[in-house]
């Protein structure tokens, strides 16, 4: 009975513990679905061992950037005439770019985001995640076919396989028999301006308001000054008879010689 009793506390503490972990593996992950597209966080332990071992990073980045690089990632069809193709059309990209961009700059460090875009031929899902200053993209299916990750391609591996462009590469992972490349799994470089980007795209979303121009002032008008009332010149008829009219002042000595020159030039100047 007292081997019972000691054994009891340890089996209680047990179960909780066990439903602890049970209840946290079951916790609802945050998700955004809506007009065929669906993004979810998931925590990186979802994407398998090979996510779980790596150290992820949180990013800024911009919509441009995020649109610069889903137009870029291109597959190829493992057929008899199979295609070079993008991922992803011009619209759909325009469709989800912004969203994804969202994601990105609030997902924390443990997490990783899951999307799904419905297609006409089927959905393309995958994870996006950064880790370091490099986008991992990696696709489970594309356009409704399936990646295999059997080592042989043709009936019955891999339909498709990444093509890396400029700038990317598969992702590689060590195995005892050498390294391999996971041609599902590209990774694309940040842009060093990504981040400046984002600030501008803000700034373009949500400008300053702009101050409302302040009223100016009627300018009065000042009164005009009153030009000085110009004499009439006197006419050459009227000059020659004051003229004649000094000069005989002068000769009568009514006048000196002096106020008569200074007379003279006066009249003269009126008339110049």
């Amino acid at each position: 009975m007292k081997s019972y009793k000691s054994i009891l506390p340890l089996f209680l503490i047990s179960t909780l513990l066990l439903g602890l972990v049970v209840g946290c593996s079951f916790t609802r992950e945050k998700k955004l679905r809506g007009d065929g597209f669906t993004l979810m966080y998931k925590s990186k332990s979802a994407g398998g061992y090979e996510i779980a071992d790596m150290k992820l990073a949180s990013v800024k980045v911009s919509e441009d950037e995020i649109l610069r690089q889903l137009r870029s990632i291109q597959y190829e069809e493992l057929a008899l005439f199979g295609k070079k193709r993008a991922v992803f059309t011009r619209k759909q990209a325009n469709r989800i770019g912004g969203l994804i961009a969202k994601a990105l700059n609030k997902s924390s460090r443990n997490k990783i985001i899951y999307y799904e875009l419905d297609t006409p031929d089927g959905a393309t899902e995958g994870n996006v995640f950064a880790n370091g200053k490099v986008l991992n993209w990696r696709f489970s299916s594309i356009r409704g076919r399936v990646f295999s990750n059997r080592s042989f391609n043709g009936w019955g591996g891999s339909n498709w396989i990444l093509l890396p462009g400029s700038r990317q590469r598969y992702h590689v992972t060590g195995r005892l028999l050498g390294k391999v490349a996971k041609k599902n799994w590209i990774k694309v470089p940040l842009s060093p301006n990504s981040a400046r980007e984002l600030e501008e795209e803000k700034e373009y979303r949500d400008p300053i308001p702009s101050q409302k121009p302040r009223k100016q002032r009627p300018v009065r008008a000042e009164p005009s000054r009153k030009q000085a009332p110009t004499r009439n010149k006197p006419s050459d008829t009227e000059l020659e008879k004051k003229l004649q009219f000094l000069k005989g002042l002068y000769e009568k000595n009514l006048v000196d010689e002096e106020e008569y020159n200074r007379k003279r030039k006066e009249l003269l100047d009126t008339f110049l």
